[in-house]
């Protein structure tokens, strides 16, 4: 597309489609270079249309026709069109995959509802007796755990200060400290502890306090 020489500013003011797809003569290049700089609505035009060529470059040759002798606009509406009806087909096919995402969750859902719960671990639960002159509470849930027992320990009523522990005595007498803690204002505390020692080999349970006074014990 290239145009003859042109020198009025009217003239030179229709040169802007042809400026932006490049379609100018060495001269009226220059013209309408200088004619831009001083021209605030070929300015604001220019603004409106400068994406032309990539648009062009995106579509396929086939869909484009030459553009006629109104020139730019009737190529911006063939644009617009074009643009408008791909965004219809993408709407469309965002609709059919939500659609048929929404089918797949119904099918799938059951089927993911009526998996198996997780497997209960064996547990043990034992309440401590008190010792003589105390009146604290104690429960502790023995857990079976491939690796030995974990054990959840509740208590009330406890001291409300010093260290205090939990103890285990396995079958063959020894004692091992699984757990410890500091005393709370409420004398109320929840602690798990952990012990290499197998559920089948703990005899007893014990809480004390931190010179060793036992508190409470059960016997499993």
């Amino acid at each position: 597309m290239t145009s003859g020489p042109t020198s009025g500013p009217d003239d030179l003011h229709m040169l802007l489609g042809c400026f932006v797809l490049g379609g100018l003569s060495a001269s009226d290049h220059q013209a309408f270079t200088e004619h831009l700089r001083g021209c605030s609505q070929c300015q604001q035009e220019m603004g409106q249309v400068s994406g032309l060529p990539h648009l062009l470059d995106l579509a396929a040759p086939t869909d484009l026709p030459e553009p006629g002798p109104s020139g730019v606009p009737d190529l911006l509406v063939k644009l617009s069109r074009r643009r408008r009806r791909t965004r219809r087909l993408l709407a469309a096919a965002a609709s059919v995959a939500a659609v048929l995402l929404v089918g797949v969750g119904v099918l799938l859902g059951p089927r993911l509802s009526t998996s198996p719960a997780p497997r209960e671990l064996p547990t043990a639960r034992y309440a401590a007796v008190p010792a003589p002159g105390s009146s604290v509470k104690v429960e502790v849930a023995v857990v079976t755990r491939g690796w030995g027992s974990q054990l959840d320990v509740s208590c009330e009523q406890l001291p409300t200060g010093g260290e205090l522990s939990l103890w285990v005595r396995d079958r063959s007498g020894r004692a091992t400290q699984v757990a410890s803690w500091n005393a709370t204002a409420t004398g109320y505390a929840t602690v798990t502890g952990a012990t290499a020692v197998r559920p089948p080999d703990i005899r007893v349970l014990e809480v004390r306090t931190g010179t060793g006074q036992v508190l409470a014990s059960a016997s499993t």
